[in-house]
Parts: C-alpha cells; sequence; structure tokens
C-alpha cells in the first residue's frame, strides 16, 4: 500500500506562517484530512488546519515541543463520525532531514492514544516541515508500525510535488534532454512521477495523450467509450482508415506504445462513472478534460475539489454561417485549470445542465429520452459539429502548457484559473471568479477535500 498526502496551498502557506519562526523553534499544528482509498493507495486530504498557540504548549526549543494531549484528543472528537483523519505537523528549525528518536516515542504514543479512542483504522499521517519548505512525512497503522508517505503534494495555482530523493543526483535521459536544457531536471524527473488521465480520446483527448507520453509523464490512464469511425480521421492522432470499429483508447495506447518510452498505460472503454473509471481518476495526479460529455464534465467538476486533483478542462467551439461555401463566425477555445480557490464550471457556465440531463437519459433510458425529444422536452442532437485537427491540436497545447506552467511557473503572471481565446476576434480574455459565490461546488469549502463518502461526490446516481 502506499501512503500520499495532498495538501492545500492554502493549508500549507497557514502552516508555513505558524510554524517557521524567526526564532527557529519547534511548532505543533494539526490538520483534519478527507481519506481517498484506491486499490493500492491511502491519500490523506487537507481540510483544516489547526495550529497550536504557545498557550498551550508545555515546552519548546530548537530540537523538542511537547503539548498537551487534550488538543489532540479535541481534534479526534471533531472527526470521530465524519470519516476524516488527524494528522500530526511540526516542524524541525534545526533542517536535520528525518524523524527522530523523541519523534519515534512522542508519536507512539500519541497515535496509540488515537487507535484507543476512535474506531478508525486509517493509519494517522505524521508530518515534518522544514526551514526550506520541504515536507517529509510517515504513517502509523494500528499495530502502530510506521511506513513512508511516498509523495507530497500541494495543489493551489500551482502544483508542486515532494518525494525521497527528489532532485538528488537525478538525471534525465537522452530522449528528454532538450527539455531539461530548457526547465532543468527538476521537470523531468516530475513527469515522471506523475500519474496522468485523459478523460476523451477524439481530437483534443488524443493530442493531449500523445504531447504527455512525449514529454515523458510515466503513467498515463485512458478513458473513453466511443469507437473510431471514418469521420474521427481528420483529428484523431495516430488513427488510421483500418481502425474503423476499433476502441480508441486501444489507438492511442498502440501509438503511445509505439514510442518505445516505457510507458505505463491503463484504459477503461467506458463512461467516466464507471466504477474502474472513478478508481483511476482518484489516483491520479491531474487529469485532463478533454470531452464535450456534460455528464461527465459534471462529476470532473466536483472530483476536483473532493479530491484535490487539478482538473485540466478544455473545450472548442467553431460556428459557421449558412452561406455556401460556410463562413466560420466564431472560432473560441477555452482551457479551466479546476482546483479549491477557483470558479468551478458550473460556476462559469461551461456546463450545461439541460444537456447532462438529456446525456443522462439517453444513456439510462433510451426509449424515454426518444419520446421526451419528439416532444422536445430534452435537447436532441443537432448537425455534426464542424472540427478542425489544428484547432482541436492547439487547445490540447493550451491545456498541456498549462500543466507545465503549474509545475515549472515560467509565466506566473498567467496562471488563471480560465482562459479563453476567441480567435476569430484575436482576443484573450481570463475572467476572475465570481464574486459572492454561492455555489455548494467552488464556494464554500465544505466538500474541498472530503474525499471519499457515500454517496459518491455527494451524488445521486
Amino acid at each position: 500500500m502506499n501512503y500520499t498526502f495532498t495538501l492545500q496551498q492554502q493549508h500549507y502557506n497557514r502552516l508555513s506562517e505558524h510554524l517557521l519562526k524567526d526564532d527557529g523553534k519547534e511548532r505543533v499544528a494539526f490538520i483534519i484530512s478527507g481519506i481517498a482509498t484506491t486499490n493500492d493507495e491511502i491519500r490523506y486530504l487537507s481540510r483544516k488546519v489547526i495550529c497550536l498557540d504557545e498557550a498551550v504548549l508545555l515546552s519548546h526549543s530548537r530540537t523538542h515541543v511537547s503539548f498537551d494531549n487534550n488538543q489532540f484528543i479535541k481534534a479526534l472528537k471533531e472527526t470521530e463520525h465524519k470519516g476524516f483523519s488527524v494528522t500530526l505537523v511540526h516542524n524541525h528549525p534545526s533542517n536535520v532531514r528525518g524523524f527522530s528518536t523523541t519523534d519515534d516515542k512522542g508519536e507512539y504514543n500519541l497515535f496509540q492514544l488515537a487507535f484507543n479512542r476512535n474506531k478508525n483504522r486509517n493509519p494517522y499521517p505524521s508530518l515534518i516541515l522544514f526551514p526550506d519548505g520541504d515536507i517529509i512525512g510517515r504513517v502509523w497503522n494500528e499495530d502502530l508500525q510506521h511506513f513512508p508517505i511516498t509523495k507530497i503534494r500541494i495543489i493551489g495555482k500551482e502544483i508542486k510535488l515532494m518525494y525521497p530523493n527528489r532532485d538528488e543526483s537525478f538525471e534525465s535521459k537522452d530522449e528528454f534532454n532538450r527539455q531539461a536544457l530548457a526547465f532543468g531536471d527538476a521537470l523531468n524527473q516530475d513527469l515522471q512521477n506523475l500519474k496522468v488521465t485523459t478523460v476523451g480520446c477524439g481530437g483534443t483527448g488524443s493530442a493531449v495523450a500523445m504531447l504527455i507520453a512525449r514529454l515523458g509523464v510515466k503513467e498515463i490512464c485512458l478513458i473513453d467509450k466511443d469507437k473510431f469511425a471514418k469521420s474521427n480521421i481528420n483529428r484523431l492522432h495516430g488513427s488510421t482508415l483500418d481502425d474503423i470499429d476499433v476502441p480508441k483508447v486501444d489507438i492511442i495506447e498502440r501509438e503511445i506504445l509505439r514510442l518505445g518510452l516505457e510507458t505505463k498505460i491503463t484504459k477503461v472503454e467506458d463512461w467516466v462513472d464507471n466504477e474502474d473509471a472513478i478508481n483511476e481518476l482518484k489516483s491520479s495526479d491531474v487529469i485532463f478534460g478533454c470531452t464535450d460529455d456534460h455528464v461527465g464534465r459534471i462529476l470532473l467538476n466536483r472530483l476536483a475539489y473532493f479530491y484535490l486533483i487539478p482538473v485540466i478542462d478544455m473545450g472548442l467551439i467553431i460556428k459557421v454561417n449558412d452561406l455556401t461555401p460556410p463562413k466560420i463566425i466564431d472560432l473560441t477555445n477555452r482551457v479551466s485549470y479546476l482546483f479549491p480557490g477557483s470558479d468551478c464550471l458550473l460556476t462559469n457556465k461551461t456546463i450545461n445542465l439541460d444537456i447532462a440531463h438529456a446525456e443522462s437519459l439517453k444513456r439510462n433510458d433510451p426509449d424515454e429520452y426518444e419520446k421526451q425529444k419528439e416532444e422536445a422536452y430534452v435537447i436532441g442532437e443537432g448537425n455534426p459539429a464542424p472540427s478542425i485537427v489544428t484547432f482541436t491540436t492547439q487547445v490540447a497545447t493550451l491545456a498541456v502548457n498549462s500543466l507545465l506552467n503549474r509545475l515549472m511557473q515560467f509565466n506566473s503572471n498567467t496562471l488563471h484559473p480560465h482562459k479563453i481565446n476567441m480567435i476569430h476576434k484575436n482576443v484573450q480574455l481570463c475572467p476572475g471568479n465570481k464574486v459572492d459565490n454561492d455555489c455548494r461546488v467552488c464556494g464554500f469549502d465544505s466538500y474541498w477535500g472530503r474525499g471519499d463518502m457515500e454517496p459518491f461526490l455527494d451524488m445521486t446516481r
């Protein structure tokens, strides 16, 4: 089992302000965390930070800190019936990179108390924050054995990764040395430690998948229910006319494996709300939303906030007039970055709930869908939308560059949550967050870092 931790940027900032004081003394904080469990990972998701004031510390210096266990018991009470966990966080002002024997003894007793008091059987995490901002962690199980946390993510406008041996003697392979000339070896190392999922393997999704594979992302998941049709040839990267009725995920897998980069590929040939797809999404570090499916977008939209997994969603509109030959009157692409602190796709009106209703009805009750379509109660299919490979590839490239920018911060002035490019007008818009947002997903923090719950994402299906 792997153990990982995801911190909201705002929580990381608060921990840094509280723990890293100029006096160089150790201090303590707790994190209330949601939990996400998959087949091979337990992921802790920060929901709330509790900083212990000096008044409740029994003593603290450059080499130790002690506090009244009643403070920890208060945190345990807060999580007892909610399926949450409590994480112990302290700092090492001396920059000693590891848990001390004093830490071992103190945490052993503290987490023994936790397991005795609460019925939660999930391991309890412990983190150490260092003066340079790095974090290491471990978890204690109910047998009071500890195991390392293998990856720590800090998620905000930027994406920061921490894992054992990061930056230590890493040398990029020849295949990626041109990238290292631009960003150093750090980018290549981080990409090799990411699992990236692409939802949709059509015009934008196939381009995204091929781009991230060539960048060196080591683990890629492909989710798409559709099979290749002749009309897809003008935009689905890697396809040929011999691929008729071949699942799109199989085509993209084939082409990525042909690169010879030893990329690990997983596939789900189904809708995004399929159980296998959900498990893959929950274990991802980043998700690209490459679908016009509004039902799928609703799920990805909520998942970004519940599981603190950045979703980079993209869209493309091509509208033409009725002339012969037609003329483009609207050519607009959009890239949205979803994380706690940004407006979601419901708030910025990207998701159309009427269309989502029609899509869901068509999947689950096709007879009723056809009946309601005839009676004009649902939105039926119109003519096929225009699609040009250069335009779908353009928005895919913008989306992947957004990921690179958030990993490397090469242009911090462009880290907007939403970018709209009206190409036909040569205009770019970067809408700000809505003021007084009353959306349950992005307007309040009750869902942020919630993790696993029943029903999934607090949705009825």
